[in-house]
């Protein structure tokens, strides 16, 4: 078990490869057959599993959290590291993120083995697992952000797996969107803490953003802000749990009849972004703990954000729309204009290649004659900027 716990980066490592090989296998002519990749991929989820369902039987037993870390970037007042956290919590999120990848993939396969593009979607759930086991052994917070913009890339990759699906692109275009938002107020909360420590503490060091040093961190956060600020803070954290929470679900909202193999696969692998949100609440608790009595104003501040998204929404649609217009009625008659253009030379080519010494002595006249109409542009335009 102490082995499958000092390496339990291959949980992260082993479906990066998987991605690495799919992406490779797509570029090559000899490409290799559905069969043997999905073994391939399929026995690396196993491993995953069993390592991550040993860590956690670990985790249980010792009631140990076990961290590494190793120094990435330095300088004189700023360190940042990349490792690992297994305590309780990651090992279970764990546990159950790779069994359900496998039955995912199994299904997904008995399903869809014979679609041509069944490669690129194995490619794809390989790349939603890296992102997803990344965030649940992330050692600290700016590393679960890294690994939360993984998961939303796949994520929007899954939905947009047909590319022909109207229904399909307004989801990935509605999931874009929230993902955009919760990763976006997540990297605000994380420079906010990088902030204080940085300028109260003049150091930020691996226990500045570290979860196994979250109640510290909390308490430390509390101290520096005022009581306000404090609960508009927190607001925020619980406003980006809720927008994975919400994320996970976009599709369903979506797609009425889930008839297509297609739709249960991506919504099945889609609702697994729900363990991402219910993990990062686990890991935000020390901060709602210190809270106290302020949830009144913590649930105000959350229908004040929906509500300013909502305002938002009524304006961006509107603008898409008149770009919408734009490119409709401008951009394509331009578009338009130069295709008819280019067949016309076209045509005209193919004429002078096939035509006689009249045809010949026609199209040197017109050629002189547009030479002749740009020398006298030129000159007008000349004239003018002269005076």
């Amino acid at each position: 078990m102490e082995f499958c716990v000092e390496n339990i980066n291959l949980v992260v490592i082993l479906p990066f490869l998987m991605s690495l090989i799919l992406a490779g296998n797509a570029l090559t002519m000899s490409k290799i057959d559905k069969k043997p990749v999905f073994v391939l991929s399929l026995c690396i989820s196993i491993v995953c599993a069993i390592f991550s369902f040993f860590a956690m039987l670990y985790s249980i037993k010792t009631s140990i959290a076990t961290e590494s870390n190793f120094l990435w970037l330095s300088n004189d007042s700023v360190n940042f590291y990349l490792g690992t956290l297994i305590d309780k919590t990651s090992g279970i999120f764990l546990c159950i993120a790779s069994v359900l990848n496998i039955a995912a993939q199994i299904y997904a396969y008995n399903k869809l083995g014979n679609n041509y593009s069944y490669n690129r979607l194995l490619f794809y759930q390989n790349l939603f697992i890296f992102g997803l086991s990344g965030i649940f052994i992330a050692s600290n917070i700016l590393q679960s952000y890294m690994f939360c913009e993984v998961l939303g890339i796949a994520s929007y990759l899954l939905i947009t797996f047909d590319f022909s699906n109207k229904t399909e692109s307004k989801a990935a275009i509605k999931s874009f969107i929230f993902n955009r938002i919760g990763d976006l107020t997540l990297l605000f909360c994380v420079l906010t803490i990088l902030y204080y420590s940085v300028t109260y503490n003049q150091v930020w060091d691996s226990s500045n953003l570290a979860f196994s040093n979250m109640m510290q961190v909390a308490e430390t956060i509390n101290s520096l802000m005022s009581e306000p600020l404090f609960v508009g803070f927190c607001s925020v954290l619980i406003f980006v749990v809720l927008m994975k929470f919400m994320h996970a679900f976009i599709y369903l909202t979506f797609v009425s009849k889930l008839n297509s193999p297609e739709a249960r696969v991506i919504l099945f692998q889609n609702t697994l972004i729900f363990l991402s949100g219910l993990f990062l609440l686990f890991r935000f608790t020390p901060f709602f703990v210190n809270l106290g009595g302020s949830w009144i104003w913590t649930i105000l501040i959350i229908v004040f954000l929906f509500m300013f998204i909502g305002m938002m929404n009524k304006i961006f649609i509107p603008v898409c729309r008149i770009f919408g217009w734009f490119e409709k009625y401008v951009v394509d008659t331009f578009l338009n204009f130069v295709e008819l253009v280019i067949r016309f030379l076209s045509f005209m080519c193919c004429r002078f290649q096939k035509a006689g010494v009249q045809a010949y002595i026609i199209y040197s006249f017109a050629g002189i004659l547009f030479i002749l109409i740009f020398i006298l542009l030129f000159y007008i335009a000349v004239s003018n900027i002269g005076v």
